[in-house]
């Protein structure tokens, strides 16, 4: 498998099951003391045409291995033939990284540390709202990427002062708040959950937070298999076991 050989190329070593240093609720708690011992690549089931991957340490693929001048996304693209994207979707900023089948990439979005303008040791080519630059995806995910309108945006901040009227009211004839939370959630965030419906299926598990692989993969194991998940477990390369398992290797934005 292609990602097995990108990792062993690192030093990684393929396991077939993945040691128990921790109990169930340590796994659940405190997952990052694991990443010494194991790393995680799960390869979830999409929509037609579509896999969805999901990785421990977090966004493993989006990262560079030691003295690679791209990103490990980039080289699977590459040796698979075919194009991915990922996007990161975090509290008030995201990230869309692209790659192609020949291993061009491009980066939208923002971080939360802007004046460095990088995402991991990439460089963000368009700052602010993510889309699409290099890849020719569906029209439908073009459309759910994409920066809303002056026009959408007008008409949201619209909304909101309507609802915090009706909220001063006292007497609302719905739940004002709920709505006015969906209408402040992130860009980023409201992006993740329209994919869902796009790229996922039943049991996709698009929504996995961001330190369940671990827990999943420990107590779950034949719930996974019968849902079509695949995990690949590796014993990192020594480099990698030597760096502080919550600040160097679970790095994350």
């Amino acid at each position: 498998m292609t990602i097995t050989r990108i990792l062993e190329l690192e030093g990684c070593r393929r396991i077939s099951q993945p040691p128990q240093p921790l109990s169930n609720e340590e796994l659940s708690n405190t997952p990052w003391l694991v990443l010494r011992d194991v790393w995680i690549v799960g390869l979830f089931v999409g929509a037609p045409g579509w896999t969805i991957v999901k990785t421990q340490p977090n966004e493993l693929l989006c990262r560079r291995a030691r003295s690679v001048l791209s990103p490990r996304l980039s080289q699977l693209t590459m040796q698979i033939g075919c194009n991915a994207f990922h996007l990161g979707a975090y509290d008030h900023f995201g990230i869309l990284l692209e790659a192609d089948a020949v291993g061009h990439i491009f980066i939208s979005g923002a971080v939360d540390r802007i004046e460095e303008n990088l995402f991991y040791e990439e460089h963000i080519n368009k700052n602010g709202y993510s889309k699409f630059f290099l890849l020719d995806v569906p029209e439908e995910i073009r459309a759910v990427v994409n920066a809303p309108t002056p026009e959408q945006e007008q008409e949201k901040q619209i909304r909101l002062k309507q609802l915090e009227t009706l909220r001063e009211s006292q007497q609302p004839l719905f739940d004002v708040q709920s709505e006015t939370a969906k209408l402040l959630k992130g860009y980023f965030r409201q992006i993740d959950e329209a994919l869902e419906p796009l790229l996922g299926c039943s049991h996709s598990y698009w929504y996995l937070w961001k330190n369940n692989l671990f827990y999943l993969a420990y107590t779950q194991q034949q719930q996974l298999v019968a849902d079509g998940v695949r995990l690949l477990y590796f014993q990192p390369a020594e480099h990698y076991r030597h760096l502080d398992p919550l600040y160097e290797i679970q790095a994350h934005y």
